[in-house]
């Protein structure tokens, strides 16, 4: 399997995975020719990386958080839940919580987890898919900060529910995109309220309906609603705070594209010291995945490679398969693939990946692994992050060589 830009797909190409909705029923399947329709449909989804098959790079695979099985049954439940608080303003906890236990034990099975984007989301029924990953994502960031089962349960309550205020908010305000900019109408800074009150009635305990008001408040008192400053803010809305915003910013939504991960990770560090909790910022940094397995990817030496898996706590040092190599400024690929673990040559790094016109760039100023040994020194980050990296959206071409599908 390799991501490629939706862009470039073309007649013939076969997808790695089944495109499914949310409600789990199947629009495209898997192996299957696809044809101009099904682009086109695709391209109507929102999705802009999508997985296909390519020969010699077959046992290539996404790394899975939790089961598709369990991640469909959440997806409904989260249907069911937004659908009975709009119709009734009531939640059902029972359901809740059996559904938190469902998808705990999936997760806590996994011997290997990571906070890694799903390029087969899409644009449609937003919500729901959103409170599932978030979910998820908490879940993963509360295990690698050592909470224990009960306060895992805890968190992933919270999690699940964070949004849950959305339901009682009109359709226009939330579809216009306004609760996702840095400047919500009033009327979308009402769910954190209203989400802490529907849980508040349902008997959910007073940890849980604090943490779902305070999801959106930030360590430097510039959040919302309270405005409230890092001490008085629960540890479970630092954590879902954070996992919400990475969200987002990877999604693809109806006014824009989604960021790549690696761009939302810098989004993100650009916020170190104003929005975000520094342990759970560092824990997220070691779960994270910013390339994803099947992400094409350009490595220090010239070699262009494949993401085939991911290392426990060094998303930055994935283990990788070979692809290709820049000679001359030139792509010539490789007749017999090898595997390359970053974990044990040092040596290498990786530069950038291919982006969606199929060159390879240089993301301007995202050395992240630099940036993160600066913040685990506890060096300070300073607004320059903020004024260059989030400004930049798409970032200049660094080399010139086109990079043509090997789909042979």
């Amino acid at each position: 399997m390799i991501r490629i830009d939706i862009n470039r797909l073309r007649d013939g190409y076969k997808l790695s995975s089944p495109v499914l909705d949310s409600k789990g029923r199947l629009l495209i399947g898997e192996g299957i020719p696809l044809d101009s329709r099904m682009i086109k449909h695709l391209k109507e989804l929102g999705l802009q990386f999508i997985p296909i098959i390519v020969p010699g790079y077959e046992d290539i695979t996404p790394l899975e958080a939790i089961s598709k099985k369990v991640e469909m049954f959440m997806k409904k439940e989260a249907n069911e839940i937004i659908k009975t608080a709009r119709r009734t303003a009531m939640i059902n906890p029972e359901r809740i919580i059996n559904a938190i236990d469902y998808v705990m034990n999936d997760m806590l099975a996994k011997s290997k987890t990571g906070i890694v984007v799903d390029d087969l989301r899409t644009n449609k029924e937003f919500l729901f898919d959103h409170l599932t990953r978030v979910c998820i994502y908490s879940g993963i960031l509360g295990t690698a900060l050592g909470l224990n089962d009960l306060r895992l349960r805890t968190l992933m309550i919270i999690a699940y529910l964070h949004d849950v205020g959305m339901a009682l908010i009109d359709d226009e305000s939330i579809l216009n995109g306004s609760y996702i900019t840095d400047n919500p109408d009033y009327r979308i800074k009402e769910h954190p309220k209203l989400g802490r009150d529907l849980c508040n009635r349902a008997g959910f305990p007073f940890i849980v309906n604090q943490s779902i008001y305070q999801h959106h408040e930030r360590i430097d008192g510039k959040g919302y609603p309270l405005g409230l400053l890092e001490k008085d803010i629960t540890i479970y809305a630092k954590i879902v705070s954070l996992v919400d915003a990475y969200d987002i910013l990877t999604s693809p939504l109806p006014h824009r594209k989604p960021y790549l991960p690696n761009e939302a990770i810098e989004f993100i560090m650009a916020l170190s010291n104003s929005a975000f909790d520094k342990d759970v910022l560092k824990a997220f940094l070691k779960k994270v995945v910013p390339y994803p397995p099947g992400t094409l990817v350009l490595l220090s030496d010239n070699q262009i490679c494949v993401v085939k898996d991911c290392n426990n706590d060094l998303p930055l040092r994935p283990i990788l398969k070979t692809y290709a190599y820049l000679e001359n400024n030139q792509v010539k690929y490789v007749d017999k693939p090898t595997i390359i673990d970053l974990k044990s040559h040092l040596d290498l790094t990786i530069v950038g990946q291919v982006d969606s016109s199929g060159k390879i760039v240089d993301y301007e100023g995202s050395n992240i692994s630099n940036i993160l040994k600066d913040f685990e020194k506890e060096n300070n980050k300073t607004e320059k992050f903020t004024k260059s990296y989030v400004k930049k959206k798409v970032i200049k071409f660094k080399r010139s060589a086109k990079l043509v599908d090997k789909n042979r």
